[in-house]
C-alpha cells in the first residue's frame, strides 16, 4: 500500500490550503468558492442540544441533510432531523453562506417534502442515530403542486429493539415511505450502525461493537444488483476491516468517492475522538491519517461526511463536535478539504 500520496493530501488540505488555491488558473480563480480550513459552526442547524451524525446526497446546491438530535426529547433520546441546506457563494463580494432553506416555493423544496414523513415512520422513543440517504431520482405522480417527487433509500440506526441494529426505508414505489425493515445480515446482537457504501455499491462499510470495542466492518454485496435487492437478501458474512480498524473504538465511516472518512479514539491523537481519513488506492484503502489539529480538538470529533460542491475548488466535511465555543452538547462544523478527483 502506498500511503505517500494519502501524507501528500493531508498536507495539502490541511497545512498548505493556499497552494490548492495558487494551482487554479489566475483566469479560473475567482470563479471558485472556498470552504475555509478551519471549522466553523452550522449556526442554522444547531441547538443547545446534541446535534451530529449528518448525512447528505452529493449533489445539489440546496439538498436535503438529515442529522440526529436530541432536541425534541429535550435531551432524553435522539431522534433524526429533516432540514434543507443551501451552500450559496457570491463571485462578486466572495461571500459563502450556508443556511436552513425554508423557501417554500422552490422545486428542491417542494419535490423533498416527503422526507418529513420518513422521519414520522423511523423515529421512536429509543435513540436513532447514523442516516445515510441513497438519492433514486424524480418520481412522477405525486399531491405536490409539482406533481413529481424525490425518491430514496433511507438507511440508518435505531435502538428500539435494545441495541442498534441497521434499517432502512423507502419511497421508490409511492410518495410515502415504508415501515422500517432490518438488514438482518448487516445486524448482530450488539450495536451495528452508521451504514455506507462504496462508490461502486459492490461493499457496504458500518461498525459494530460485536467484538468488544468499535470497529469498521465491510460486507460484499453484488453490484449488478439493484441496491434495494441487495438489502432484501444477502448471504455474504461481514468482515473486520483490519485495515481501518484498531485496538481502540472507530466508528461512522463514510465515504464518497475514493476517500472514506471516519472517527476513532485511537493512540496518537488529540484527545477524545478524531476524524481520520483513507484513500482508496490500488483497489485497497490506505492506513489512516489524522486530519491534523486544525480539525481535530482534545474533544471529542465525531461523525464526518464529505460531499462535493459545484464551482468550489475544494470539498466539504461536515462533522460533529464538542468543543468549548458551540450553542451546547454536539454541534455540527464544516470546513473544507482538498477535493479527490481521478
Amino acid at each position: 500500500m502506498h500511503i505517500s500520496k494519502a501524507i501528500k493530501y493531508l498536507a495539502l488540505c490541511v497545512i498548505l490550503p493556499v497552494i490548492v488555491y495558487a494551482c487554479i488558473p489566475n483566469n479560473n480563480r475567482e470563479s471558485f468558492g472556498e470552504f475555509p480550513d478551519t471549522p466553523t459552526n452550522l449556526t442554522e442547524f444547531n441547538t443547545e442540544y446534541d446535534d451530529y451524525n449528518s448525512t447528505g446526497p452529493s449533489f445539489g446546491e440546496t439538498f436535503p441533510f438529515c442529522f440526529s438530535s436530541n432536541r425534541k426529547s429535550n435531551g432524553d433520546h435522539y431522534d433524526i432531523i429533516y432540514k434543507l441546506m443551501s451552500i450559496e457563494f457570491s463571485k462578486d463580494d466572495r461571500e459563502l453562506r450556508i443556511f436552513n432553506n425554508t423557501s417554500g416555493n422552490l422545486s428542491v423544496v417542494i419535490e423533498n417534502n416527503n422526507i418529513a414523513n420518513a422521519m414520522n415512520k423511523i423515529n421512536t422513543s429509543s435513540d436513532e442515530f447514523g442516516p445515510y440517504l441513497i438519492p433514486r431520482g424524480l418520481v412522477s405522480g405525486s399531491s405536490n403542486p409539482n406533481n413529481r417527487y424525490e425518491s430514496y433509500i433511507l438507511m440508518y440506526s435505531s435502538e428500539h429493539d435494545g441495541n442498534q441494529d441497521i434499517l432502512y426505508t423507502h419511497n421508490l414505489d409511492d410518495e410515502s415511505y415504508l415501515e422500517p425493515i432490518k438488514i438482518d445480515f448487516l445486524n448482530s446482537p450488539f450495536d451495528d450502525a452508521y451504514p455506507s457504501l462504496n462508490m461502486d455499491n459492490s461493499t457496504v462499510f458500518f461498525s459494530s461493537n460485536r467484538a468488544g470495542e468499535y470497529n469498521i466492518y465491510s460486507h460484499e454485496m453484488d453490484s449488478s444488483q439493484d441496491i434495494l435487492d441487495l438489502l432484501v437478501s444477502n448471504n455474504a458474512e461481514s468482515r473486520l476491516d483490519t485495515v481501518l480498524s484498531s485496538a481502540f473504538d472507530d466508528q461512522c465511516p463514510f465515504i464518497n468517492e475514493k476517500i472514506l472518512v471516519f472517527s476513532s479514539n485511537r493512540e496518537g491523537g488529540f484527545g477524545g475522538y478524531d476524524l481520520y481519513y483513507a484513500l482508496w488506492e490500488d483497489n485497497e484503502w490506505s492506513a489512516p491519517i489524522n486530519f491534523g489539529e486544525k480539525i481535530n480538538t482534545e474533544h471529542d470529533e465525531f461523525r464526518p461526511i464529505v460531499r462535493q460542491q459545484w464551482d468550489f475548488n475544494n470539498d466539504i466535511m461536515i462533522f460533529s463536535s464538542n468543543q468549548p465555543g458551540g450553542m451546547g452538547g454536539f454541534d455540527l462544523y464544516y470546513v473544507g478539504i482538498l477535493e479527490l478527483r481521478e
